[in-house]
């Protein structure tokens, strides 16, 4: 490296010139390799915490639209068909009276943690992120939307840089 005054060569460390006395520009230092790791939790957190939310909406949604129709595919309309004989006797919401319930209660369940999820990352809670990567563990098994979702929360929370950097923006 070069003086850019005197036109003396100075050592890179060097913070003025031995000769003239004047200042060496600063070198910049570059980013440690982990520092992508270090800024994904902080650009991807609301995004996710978002994307949470609108999972739980979906799950209810799809479930409340669900259990009308196929309560009267089923039920109702079956024992209409064929003078009650066909559908009815193998409509599972007659011999199996508790499968709307628990399935309910099963889906229900899963959109409370997945909303419960959801607005915790968005507050930034300090729980959150176990929460988090507990419910996209149990969601990688629902194809399509589960899935992408639960591999989306993985690849954002997942490394222990992204543990210390949500550590970092957690609210107490």
């Amino acid at each position: 490296m070069y003086c850019s005054a005197c036109g003396q060569q100075i050592d890179q460390n060097q913070p003025v010139c031995p000769r003239c006395g004047r200042q060496t520009a600063a070198v910049p230092v570059a980013a440690p390799a982990s520092s992508y790791f270090y800024v994904r939790v902080h650009r991807h957190i609301q995004t996710l915490s978002i994307l949470w939310i609108i999972y739980a909406i979906y799950i209810s949604f799809t479930w409340l639209v669900a259990v009308p129709f196929l309560t009267g595919f089923f039920g109702s309309w079956a024992h209409h068909w064929h003078g009650g004989y066909g559908f009815y006797g193998f409509a599972p919401f007659n011999h199996l009276p508790w499968l709307a319930p628990f399935i309910t209660i099963a889906l229900m369940g899963r959109a409370i943690l997945s909303a419960v999820t959801g607005i915790g990352l968005l507050r930034r809670a300090p729980w959150a992120r176990t929460l988090a990567l507990v419910t996209a563990f149990l969601t990688l098994i629902k194809p399509i939307s589960g899935t992408a979702l639960a591999i989306y929360t993985l690849w954002v929370l997942l490394p222990a840089a992204s543990g210390q950097e949500y550590d970092q923006i957690a609210v107490v």
